[in-house]
C-alpha cells in the first residue's frame, strides 16, 4: 500500500524514516516525497580507438561501477551551476538526500511527469528501492528530448513513493549499492 502524505510525515517524526537533510513540507505530496539532485554527476564515455567499438558482455558484470569508475569521468557542480545535459545525453547522478527506509517500509524512485515530458527519463528500469536500504539514491538519467537540459544541484529531479510491507522484512538488504554516497 502506497502512503499518504500523512502517513510519510508520522514515518519521517518518527524518526523510523530517515531522510537527510531534512525534507522541507513542500516537498511532500499526497503520495510521495520530492527529492533533489545532489552535486555529483558521472559520465560515462566510450574511449575513441580509431573505429573500434566498445562492447561489455552483461554476462560478466558482477560489479557495474568498476565500469564506471574505468569509463566514467565524475564532475562536481557548486551550487549555482549546473550540468549540460545534450540530447540522447545519459549521465549518472546522486539524489542530495541520503535516506535510510526502515524494515517494513520500501519506496520506488520515479521521475518526474514535466520532465518526462521534455523527454527527460530519470532512472531506466530500476525504480525499487528495498526495505532497509540507507544511502543516497543513484540517478540514472537520459536525455530522449531534443533540447539540452540544465541540471542544476537541488533541482527537485524525482519522486520517492513509499510502500509499506505485509510484514516487516527479516533479512537486512544485501546489495553491493548500501550504504552508497556521493563522497
Amino acid at each position: 500500500m502506497v502512503l499518504s502524505d500523512l502517513e510519510i510525515l508520522m514515518e519521517l517524526q518518527s524518526r523510523r524514516l530517515v531522510i537527510d537533510p531534512s525534507v522541507e513540507e513542500d516537498q511532500i505530496s499526497p503520495s510521495a516525497i520530492d527529492l533533489q539532485l545532489g552535486n555529483k554527476f558521472t559520465e560515462l564515455a566510450v574511449p575513441d580507438v580509431g573505429g573500434v567499438s566498445t562492447t561489455i558482455d552483461l554476462q560478466g558484470v558482477t560489479d557495474v561501477e568498476e565500469i564506471a569508475k574505468v569509463y566514467g569521468k565524475d564532475k562536481t557542480m557548486a551550487d549555482g551551476g549546473y550540468y549540460l545535459l545534450p540530447p540522447k545525453g545519459f549521465v549518472l547522478a546522486y539524489t542530495k538526500e541520503y535516506i535510510k527506509l526502515p524494515e517494513h517500509l520500501s519506496a520506488r524512485v520515479e521521475g518526474r511527469s514535466s520532465f518526462a515530458r521534455l523527454g527527460l527519463s530519470i532512472h531506466q528500469t530500476a525504480p525499487t528501492v528495498h526495505a532497509t536500504f540507507r544511502g543516497q539514491l543513484r540517478l540514472e538519467i537520459l536525455n530522449n528530448g531534443p533540447f539540452e537540459c540544465k541540471l542544476s544541484p537541488g533541482l527537485r529531479i524525482c519522486q520517492l513513493i513509499l510502500e509499506r510491507l505485509g510484514s516487516p522484512a527479516s533479512l537486512e538488504l544485501n546489495s553491493r549499492f548500501q550504504g552508497q554516497t556521493s563522497n
